[in-house]
């Protein structure tokens, strides 16, 4: 027996728009090849077409592509003050351009409700405010421009893609599958180049060290939720396995700061899941670390870096601890001296050489920043952007308290307390380095901000779901 199959109208259309345009890519692409006759402009040519297809095809899965390039992004010095990050700030200025063409065409706008998106908006005002009496005008406008980039595609545009359940999990599986790659590649360029301090490690993606710790440590936040919940999985090896090798990856960084956020970490999950069997998980998880850490002291090489970087943490004199006073001391006075408003966004590393109070500081005559978000951020927009910058992360962690608290979905309840985590570990490493300015870890900061109304979305959109096909349930009535 024959079997038919019916095409849908619109399908049959479909093909025709389809078979239309792939006849005239190939006319295009033969008079080019005729008219042009240079190897060099149909290579140009080529990449147009290519570009402009999967622009016309698969532009929603851009925001994807950036979040998950994310980790293999590279910086070009254009410059002896400026850098050109690829493929993000490319596909940030395509993303904004996109969004902005679809609010203009259809007159809408997508808006999740959440308070939160009040204080990221009052944050932003301070920014903004600050170009009006910044003392490093060039330096404001070029941080001013390059983080309304990272705000509006990593509070707005990511978590805009993420509509559903799918898309939520393609996000999270894709950056698991991204993220692990990165780890092997970092462990590989650590054998290749030796297990060091002050190493640069899964170069030349990661130019600083520091900011692989970071951007691992909030990776491990999550794998460390999902393993602590997900304790009768049948998967949960494999999940142990991957979340041991992210937390040796940390360690093996050798930056201090990142040890400590993951150990604030532990504190803040062994209080979360208390209740559960995951917390005997988590106290051994910590007793295994430590022995492992005592026996790796006694018998190894890498012992003496370990106690090395024990030693060094409370001596002043020690060039990395003296070189953040320094830092610390300039952003300090600096505030001192423009307490209300501060110096301008982006201005701290131009204004620094005139506040130097250890001349003898390594990095003295290095473009950087305070080694301290907080202290930057008083010197940079001051008290009032200190209390707005204060005011949003109050939100984010109230916000997602009074998300998880109502939310039913068990997946999407591990991801909210995997930010959370996050955020303490982010906050806390930025006591003590320099976390940006760094497409990775800014990207990420306003994603993990911009995902509480998302998940907020996804909570009340299953909930609607879950009463409409309690209504569709038939009920049988009795008869008296």
């Amino acid at each position: 027996m024959m079997e038919t199959t019916t095409i849908r109208p619109d399908r049959k259309r479909q093909n025709r728009n389809e078979v239309l345009i792939g006849l005239c890519a190939t006319l295009l692409l033969g008079g080019a090849v005729f008219f042009i006759k240079s190897p060099v402009m149909l290579l140009f040519f080529l990449l147009a077409v290519i570009g402009f297809t999967i622009t016309f095809f698969w532009s929603e899965y851009f925001p994807l592509a950036l979040f998950l390039l994310l980790a293999f992004s590279v910086e070009i010095q254009i410059t002896s003050t400026t850098r050109l990050t690829l493929p993000t700030e490319l596909l940030i200025v395509a993303l904004v351009g996109f969004t902005f063409f679809h609010i203009i065409t259809s007159q809408k706008i997508v808006y999740r409700p959440s308070r939160l998106n009040l204080a990221v908006l009052l944050f932003y005002g301070v920014m903004l405010f600050s170009l009006f009496y910044t003392k490093a005008f060039p330096s404001t406008v070029k941080a001013f421009i390059r983080d309304t980039g990272y705000i509006v595609a990593g509070y707005y545009i990511i978590p805009g893609y993420v509509t559903s359940e799918r898309r939520f999990k393609q996000v999270v599986f894709g950056c698991l599958i991204v993220h692990c790659l990165l780890v092997l590649y970092g462990f590989g360029t650590q054998v290749a180049g030796g297990i060091r301090i002050y190493d640069d490690i899964a170069n030349p993606f990661f130019i600083e060290h520091c900011i692989y710790a970071a951007f691992l440590t909030i990776t491990f936040a999550f794998l460390l939720a999902y393993l602590l919940e997900y304790e009768d999985s049948p998967h949960h090896f494999y999940l142990a396995m991957i979340t041991a090798v992210f937390g040796i990856a940390v360690l093996l960084t050798f930056v201090r700061a990142a040890w400590i956020s993951i150990a604030l970490l532990l504190f803040l999950y062994l209080i979360i899941f208390r209740k559960k069997k995951s917390a005997v998980d988590l106290i051994l998880i910590l007793l295994i670390f430590l022995l492992s850490g005592i026996v790796m002291m006694i018998t190894t090489d890498f012992g003496a870096l370990f106690v090395q970087r024990f030693d060094t943490l409370t001596d002043l004199q020690y060039v990395a601890n003296y070189d953040r006073l320094d830092r610390w001391l300039a952003a300090w006075h600096m505030w001192l001296d423009f307490m209300i408003f501060g110096v301008g966004w982006g201005a701290y590393p131009d204004i620094y050489q005139y506040y130097v109070a250890l001349p003898n500081a390594y990095s003295s005559h290095i473009r950087m920043g305070a080694h301290n978000l907080y202290l930057e951020l008083l010197a940079e927009i001051g008290i009032i952007g200190f209390l707005a910058f204060t005011f949003m992360i109050y939100h984010f962690f109230r916000q997602t308290f009074l998300i998880h608290k109502k939310m039913e979905n068990r997946f999407q309840r591990v991801f909210l307390i995997g930010m959370q985590g996050a955020m303490i570990t982010y906050l806390f490493h930025a006591f003590l380095n320099n976390l940006g300015p760094s497409d990775k870890i800014s990207l990420t900061f306003w994603f993990l901000l911009g995902m509480t109304p998302t998940l907020n979305y996804l909570s009340e959109r299953t909930e609607s779901d879950t009463s409409q096909q309690d209504k569709k349930i038939p009920r049988n009535e009795g008869t008296g």
